[in-house]
């Protein structure tokens, strides 16, 4: 037996093993009161391209009997057993079931093979992106929700990164940093370019280096951790319960390769599986899917799936669970399994320059601004306290236009950025303040041209 065939039989007697198990489930098969176990039906197994259909033994059915077959219910609980495959009973001169080999591939009407990005496909909901178009129409992510852990991928210019950064786009496009943060790791060092790393929504710089790109990780990390303790203080279990809502967080890693079994890829994980009540989502990516990059731990922290054109059957297993991505034909079109079913889509191709024309119409700040408060802050941080950021006079001199929970949120935010220097201790250890850094004092707008110019806001 070649291997195409050994892989053939195993995708069939997975089939059948499912089937049995649904029918097990449902309480249709009989014991065997003497023997043990139960009596199972028999069926001839014929393959093509397209389906597998199990020709039953009308003289063994296993005791279900031929209305049992026929039940719709029955073929939805199929259905969802089989990964969304279309399974349906035939009932000619006998029974005949029929299960479609890679669901969601067949597209009756062809998709253009190019859809741009622009501001009029960016949906209204909060926190919902458009990852493409569909023969229905627009598919739709809510990256705050029932997609907040993403795994995407396929072979190289296929589009990973693309997606990437059209879901970075449209959150930004429609989302002050007061309700987005982005961290993004790309240490290939060439998807995201000046216009990422000029937005005002980003919790940290981009990570370029693996130095980085590890220390990101864990600052999202202990965000999550201090999200948890905050919402624990405040008995809430939902982070957008709380009175001052948090900002949602989503880390963009780009390329998941470079962090296989190491401690980073361990936090990652443990990141995404708990990621959800506290704000925390995440997009990861790769263009060697394999089990070494994707293992058990990582397919199960990352709930949704999304894969581009890929080499061969083993790599579409390896992000999606079975195949279907390697007969997917051009760059751009993704196979995923969205809302109860497979969704093959045209995604959103992110203008040539890395989405400088989208965040030109969008109105997307070309560099980050400091609001009026936030300028008064820094002046009177380096007017009255020699550059020292430090929360207590602060609080005590704008009180009444800012609490001191958001003024500590907005000193965390500067210091990952390098917009402040760490707390410091002085020889008799006691705390010395963060330091206004030179990054920070080139945003610093005098109060006489504070207006027009201030688009955006780390505050909020």
């Amino acid at each position: 037996m070649d291997y195409q065939q050994m892989m053939a039989q195993r995708e069939v007697v997975g089939y059948w093993r499912a089937i049995l198990s649904t029918l097990k489930q449902r309480g249709l098969l009989r014991d065997r009161p003497t023997q043990g176990g139960v009596v199972v039906p028999h069926a001839l197994a014929v393959m093509d391209q397209e389906r597998v259909m199990f020709v039953l033994d009308m003289l063994r059915l296993g005791g279900v009997s031929r209305e049992r077959w026929l039940d719709r219910n029955l073929w939805h609980q199929w259905r969802a057993a089989l990964s969304g495959r279309r399974v349906v009973v035939a009932d000619g001169y006998g029974l005949v079931v029929v299960v479609g080999r890679q669901p969601g591939l067949v597209i009756a009407k062809r998709l253009p093979e190019v859809i741009p990005l622009t501001p009029d496909l960016i949906p209204d909901g909060p926190y919902t992106v458009c990852l493409g178009m569909d023969k229905r129409g627009p598919v739709l992510l809510d990256l705050a929700g029932s997609e907040r852990a993403i795994l995407c991928g396929g072979a190289p210019g296929n589009g990973k990164s693309n997606l990437m950064q059209s879901i970075i786009l449209q959150l930004t496009t429609k989302h002050g940093p007061d309700e987005f943060q982005v961290a993004v790791v790309d240490t290939k060092q060439v998807d995201f370019g000046p216009v990422f790393a000029r937005l005002p929504h980003l919790f940290m710089p981009v990570a370029h280096t693996m130095d980085e790109a590890t220390a990101l990780i864990g600052a999202v990390e202990q965000e999550r951790l201090r999200r948890q303790a905050v919402m624990a203080a405040a008995g809430v279990n939902d982070w957008r319960k709380l009175v001052e809502p948090l900002p949602l967080l989503l880390a963009v890693i780009d390329e998941a390769a470079d962090f296989a079994r190491t401690p980073a890829m361990d936090i990652l994980v443990e990141s995404a599986r708990k990621g959800r009540a506290f704000g925390v989502s995440f997009v990861v990516g790769t263009q060697l899917p394999s089990a070494r990059v994707i293992d058990p731990q990582v397919r199960a922290a990352l709930e949704t799936a999304i894969a581009f054109r890929c080499r061969t059957h083993i790599e579409s297993q390896s992000i999606l669970g079975t195949g279907g991505a390697e007969k997917l034909d051009r760059p751009g079109l993704a196979l995923a399994y969205l809302g109860g079913r497979w969704v093959t889509a045209q995604t959103l191709l992110v203008d040539g320059d890395g989405g400088g024309g989208l965040a030109e119409r969008a109105a997307v700040p070309p560099m980050p601004a400091l609001s009026e408060l936030e300028a008064a802050l820094v002046r009177y941080a380096v007017d009255k306290l020699d550059g020292a950021f430090i929360i207590g006079r602060l609080y005590s001199q704008f009180g009444d236009q800012v609490s001191k929970y958001r003024l500590e949120r907005l000193a965390r935010q500067w210091e990952l950025r390098g917009w402040l220097t760490e707390t410091a201790r002085n020889e008799n250890g006691h705390k010395q303040g963060r330091l206004v850094t030179d990054e920070l004092l080139a945003l610093y707008v005098p109060p006489t041209d504070i207006g027009a110019e201030i688009v955006t806001s780390c505050l909020g």
